[in-house]
Parts: structure tokens; sequence; C-alpha cells
């Protein structure tokens, strides 16, 4: 794990709750995954379906473990850091893959980014939100780049002709 961008939180140890997660996802715990957060986190998955709450997001960690995601263990590849947001909360940034037993390494096809909100509730660190995203860098230049963004150009201009 790459830390250079981490900041100190006091008495949080954010690989530890990273690692709590992929402990209780490797082992397919769903109500054990669900445990891991507040009762009544937000939890937003790759695909944008709004988890909410504790027995949501175990329910269907449960489900997922036994059907789709069976199998996968997760990966924490990189902190990219934690920032304070009060006492006992903090934000932190990571990059991480669901991977199946025949997968060996995260491949830039199935890296995602986490957001997470953590509390800390009876001195215990918990998930209040969690964001995974796919990374799917956009492209800034080349053929294709150039391309769709006259296409856009084109359709700005005959809508607002149009209007």
């Amino acid at each position: 794990m790459n830390t250079t961008h981490e900041t100190r939180v006091v008495g949080l140890d954010a690989r530890a709750v990273l690692a709590g997660l992929a402990a209780r996802w490797d082992a397919a715990d769903g109500p054990g995954y669900g445990e891991l957060f507040t009762p009544d986190a937000t939890y937003v998955q790759f695909n944008g379906v709004l988890l909410n709450g504790r027995q949501e997001i175990a329910d269907m960690h449960d489900l997922m473990f036994r059907t789709m995601l069976y199998g996968t263990r997760l990966v924490t590849h990189e902190i990219e850091s934690v920032r304070p947001a009060g006492e006992d909360r903090a934000v932190v940034v990571s990059t991480g893959a669901a991977l199946y037993p025949w997968q060996k390494q995260v491949t830039p096809k199935r890296l995602s980014r986490q957001t997470l909100i953590l509390e800390r509730v009876d001195g215990r660190w918990l998930v209040a939100g969690f964001q995974n995203s796919r990374i799917k860098p956009f492209p800034t230049s080349g053929p294709l780049f150039d391309v769709a963004s006259k296409a856009v150009r084109l359709r700005v201009e005959r809508s607002r002709r149009a209007a």
C-alpha cells in the first residue's frame, strides 16, 4: 500500500479498517461485513446502486457472496489519502478490487476507487459512507478525443440553433 498522501487521524488505523472489510469479504460473511458499517450507513456500489443502512448492506453482500461475487477476495491496492473530518470522523480514499480465484493481480480494468467516511462509535471505527467507482480515465487527447469533442460541439451548436 502506498500511503504517501496519508494524513494522521488520532486513533485511526485506516489499514486495519480496510483489512477488516477484506477479512469479512474473503470469508463471504455478508452479516459480518455489514457489522463494520454504522446502522444508518450509505453504500454506493460500483454500478451506482445505493444501499441504505447496515442491514441492506449486509443482505446485498450476503446475496452477492453466494452469487456474482462467489469466491472473490478483496484487495486494497493503495490508500491515497486519509483526512480528518472532525474529531471522530475521517475520509479515506483508496483503490482496490474484488478478484476472482483465477485472477492473480489487480488489472486496470478491475481497479476501483473507494471513498469511505469513517466514524468512531464507542471507540470503534465504522464505515458511515462508502462510494465505489470503477476507474475509467477519460481521454484528454488523441484521435478519439478529437472526434468526440467535435461531435459534442456540433450537437451543442445544433441544439442552440434550434432553440
